[in-house]
């Protein structure tokens, strides 16, 4: 079935609206309990070795490498001529980063005091990492998907890459830097970003380009 435009819109105003909701809860107050006991229950598994594992997950997924990472991606699809794939891309890390500026600077709300491993000082809600952890990483698993890839080599990148999303979800947790509503709400809010940059590069890419993301027609 191929979707329309109007489709893809839907589904990011809901998702959207969701994230936004979240933000609302979490600045009332309403999932403290909950904040707490995900942020202490993560807290409580540390050990050296994930401790090194995560802090090293958090520095190379933060704002800077997801725009350098999603530039390299870029290029080399634009050299492809494939023009979908980076405008999607890009429009998706865009909205993304805007989304997430306006967010935190609209809700304010602090991050956990007692448990940072490294030290953060932006704003709690959303999770920049973890919207960008969808934004980026999940685009690019959907693209592979609807890839022409083998399917031995698509399950295989799709199943490391879906680790390493995971791997950041859980880190903002791990070090304490996080609460739990900050990592699902970033979550929500990466997933409908990528969405609503899917649609409009379907929309507005080159009339040329005949394919589908991804390669299927």
């Amino acid at each position: 079935m191929k979707w329309k435009f109007r489709n893809y819109l839907l589904i990011f105003i809901i998702l959207f609206g969701v994230g936004i909701f979240l933000g609302f809860v979490e600045k009332e107050g309403w999932m403290y309990q909950l904040n707490m006991s995900m942020v202490k229950g993560a807290s409580s598994m540390r050990n050296g070795v994930m401790t090194s594992y995560f802090e090293m997950v958090a520095k190379y997924t933060g704002t800077v490498y997801d725009i350098a990472v999603g530039l390299v991606i870029v290029v080399i699809w634009a050299l492809l001529k494939k023009w979908k794939e980076p405008l999607a891309l890009f429009l998706s890390l865009l909205f993304a980063g805007l989304s997430i500026e306006i967010m935190k600077t609209l809700y304010k709300i602090a991050r956990p005091s007692f448990s940072q491993l490294t030290p953060e000082s932006s704003y709690a809600f959303p999770s920049g990492h973890s919207a960008g952890a969808f934004a980026l990483y999940g685009l690019i698993i959907y693209m592979i998907i609807k890839s022409k890839l083998p399917k031995t080599l698509s399950w295989v990148l799709t199943v490391i890459l879906s680790f390493f999303i995971a791997s950041i979800l859980y880190s903002r947790l791990y070090l304490g830097v996080h609460w739990g509503i900050d990592v699902i709400g970033g979550s929500i809010i990466g997933i409908a970003c990528a969405i609503l940059a899917v649609g409009i590069a379907r929309v507005y890419s080159k009339p040329a380009d005949k394919e589908e993301i991804g390669g299927n027609k």
